[in-house]
């Protein structure tokens, strides 16, 4: 059976991208321990728990997403030489996707985990604590300004929005 021309050649791109994706992954791995105890050596050459402290970090999406960025400068310095080709600014590309990928993730998570919560009560059906309903807003004006101004909010323009934490 021979595998169709539209298909291999989407199959030979797809291969091209992957192995700079994992030769991205490889150099950030390789790259960590070294960045490790130069780091370690520089932020606390007399605390033995250094080293352990930015291994750590540099374990986390977050530290990984940075060692990413930082490697990724480093490629787009490079010149281009004929016997690399475009190789280096691939390579930069792919480690710039990865860092903001990573690091976007991070934000993701740290904005959306509240959400998550709430929207797994909700589903849940488990009943709102107390002290945890959002202020009324006023579909034409905010709920402050009403109450500067000593109007008073129709009631059935409000709308309540309750939130468990």
């Amino acid at each position: 059976m021979e595998i169709p021309k539209e298909a291999r050649k989407q199959l030979e791109l797809d291969a091209n991208d992957a192995a700079f994706r994992l030769a991205g992954r490889q150099f950030v791995k390789l790259t960590r321990d070294p960045l490790i105890a130069f780091l370690a050596g520089h932020l606390g050459p007399n605390d033995p728990g250094m080293r352990a402290k930015v291994a750590a970090f540099l374990d986390t999406e977050l530290g990984e997403g940075l060692v990413a960025a930082l490697l990724s400068l480093g490629l787009a310095a490079i010149p281009e030489t004929p016997f690399a080709g475009d190789a280096p600014k691939r390579l930069a590309r792919e480690l710039r996707v990865k860092a903001m990928t990573d690091v976007g993730d991070v934000v993701a998570d740290l904005l959306m985990e509240p959400l998550r919560h709430v929207i797994g009560d909700f589903i849940r059906g488990e009943p709102i604590p107390e002290g945890h309903q959002l202020p009324v807003i006023h579909r034409e004006r905010a709920p402050e300004l009403q109450e500067e101004q000593g109007a008073e909010q129709p009631q059935e323009k409000k709308i309540h929005a309750n939130v468990s934490a």
